[in-house]
């Protein structure tokens, strides 16, 4: 791995060192296997890697309001997929520039710390429905397969819009804090959050503007 030292990012920009672009093992059980990344490189982009530099000034997102500048040297920090996926964001060898309202998460010390008005949530199960699952061109899909093996229907996916708040940082700056804490079921709007793997485990990456509200009135899932 090259190793470079940089003193500061560029404006409303960190920057990382990243072991490599991509993921090429992939756990099964206790087992970890080496994988060609190569044949769906935007599904097995590295999504995170250690903060080498951070801006000067003020860190501003995509519609201008300002974020809480919480990333340190030293951090794991966590973000959008296009960061390792677009070669534009690479400086040389393994550094790359994450424009900051890209962070989902810092780690600090094993400790998940959103950054950019980002929450982390999972997924609240509530339909009784079970189907088997298929991979096709990469992607896991629900399907119903008869006793002999044949897929008899596949059932696309749908958008969830309850979850459940696992962690929640700070808001824009002067912008109101979130009536809403850990572990309560919460309301998204459409389309709104993608997965991601952070620290091993599976979490939907939440914007907190697209949290309309917390469910009042039901018994809470198990915690």
């Amino acid at each position: 791995m090259l190793t470079y030292e940089l003193k500061q990012s560029p404006v409303n920009t960190v920057i990382v060192r990243v072991d490599s672009a991509l993921e090429d093992t992939i756990e099964y059980g206790s087992m970890k296997l080496h994988i060609d990344p190569l044949f769906n490189p935007t599904h097995h982009a590295k999504i995170y890697g250690t903060v080498i530099a951070v801006p000067k000034g003020k860190c501003i997102n995509e519609n201008g309001f300002e974020i809480e500048k919480e990333v340190k040297v030293g951090d794991r920090i966590y973000f959008h997929y296009l960061v390792t996926n677009d070669e534009t964001n690479c400086i040389y060898g393994n550094y790359y520039k994450v424009p900051y309202y890209w962070i989902f998460c810092a780690v600090r010390d094993s400790r998940i710390i959103p950054v950019g008005a980002w929450t982390l949530c999972e997924e609240v199960v509530e339909q009784e429905d079970k189907y088997n699952q298929v991979e096709v061109l990469s992607k896991k899909i629900n399907a119903t397969i008869s006793a002999s093996g044949i897929v008899m229907s596949l059932h696309k996916t749908s958008s969830i819009r309850v979850a459940k708040l696992k962690f929640i940082g700070k808001p824009f700056i002067g912008e109101n804090e979130l009536e809403v804490k850990q572990n309560d079921e919460i309301i998204l709007a459409k389309n709104s959050h993608f997965k991601n793997k952070i620290e091993g485990k599976e979490y939907y990456t939440v914007r907190q503007e697209d949290i309309l509200g917390k469910r009042m009135g039901y018994p809470p899932s198990e915690i």
